[in-house]
């Protein structure tokens, strides 16, 4: 069986997500790898908290080729989705 941390973490990794700060080991600053730019610019990413939504349905596409009908109250309220993985909102 495995630990809810250790599926947290496999989860983490499949994704391509940096660990934690503390789950990081502990390297000297003369063998520390430089840090790589982000894959995905942010220029990229949706910011939800810049999109207005109004009171009606809106398309979500995602970049995995996936959609969805959610409504805009509950969007402007709590934005359930990771904001990288949105490619574009459309009013229905």
């Amino acid at each position: 069986m495995f630990t809810a941390k250790e599926i947290w973490e496999a989860g983490r990794a499949s994704l391509g997500l940096t660990p934690p700060a503390a789950a990081t080991p502990a390297t000297s600053p003369a063998t520390a790898a430089p840090l790589a730019a982000p894959a995905t610019a942010t220029a990229d990413v949706f910011d939800p908290a810049d999109f207005t939504f109004e009171s009606r349905p809106y398309r979500i596409h995602f970049k995995n080729g996936n959609s969805g009908e959610y409504e805009g109250d509950a969007l402007t309220t709590a934005f359930p989705f990771d904001p990288a993985q949105i490619e574009s909102v459309e009013p229905v």
